[in-house]
């Protein structure tokens, strides 16, 4: 039941952002009571939390597990790694990369908790990351912070737009192929 009031949870807050999604609205999708919903989450803030960390625990894991390593791989290894992980990620769950857009534009707490929670440690790991890569030589030089956030949104964006990319290219975002293609083209832009 919990399950699949987080699913409708992330499909709401995906499509209509935190203020366009009402606890009801995620009831109504998930096909429980309203009151069933309360229950379980308390208020459509704590049901944001719980569907955030829902979304991103299993990716997180395997990004850690990747990053925890980099001691033992080169850094355009690990980099590589992640950036078919997150590709992949974005593939399966296109709400994570619209719920962020749209919070990393607001100062909200919602902003402020995705930061602490999530984001800081992502950020600063695959920053190093890269500078240890341009430091070996394989990663292009340029400033970190900027190809950090050009690879979350080549990686991110064509899945949160994907009916405007198929309608514009006539391919599907989400086939094994165009993921092949979409990975390619980010370390083409990377590596050196």
């Amino acid at each position: 039941m919990r399950e699949r009031i987080l699913t409708a949870a992330l499909e709401c807050f995906g499509a209509f952002g935190f203020e366009g999604t009402s606890t009801r609205a995620v009831a109504e999708r998930a096909d429980v009571t309203h009151t069933l919903v309360l229950y379980h989450f308390q208020s459509k803030d704590m049901l944001w939390i719980a569907t955030m960390e829902a979304a991103l625990d299993k990716y997180g894991g395997a990004v850690k597990g990747t990053l925890g390593q980099t001691e033992e791989r080169s850094a355009k290894e690990t980099l590589s790694t992640f950036i078919d992980q997150f590709v992949r990620m974005s593939a399966r769950q296109p709400q994570i990369h619209r719920i962020l857009t749209a919070e990393g534009n607001q100062a909200t707490p919602r902003l402020e908790w995705i930061v602490e929670n999530f984001i800081r440690w992502h950020f600063t790991t695959i920053r190093d990351v890269i500078r240890r890569g341009q430091a070996e030589g394989t990663v292009r030089e340029c400033d970190p912070a900027r190809l950090y956030y050009l690879i979350i949104g080549a990686g991110g964006t064509p899945f949160t737009l994907s009916t405007e990319y198929k309608a514009m290219t006539g391919r599907d975002v989400f086939s094994e192929a165009e993921i092949l293609r979409n990975i390619a083209f980010i370390y083409e832009i990377v590596f050196t």
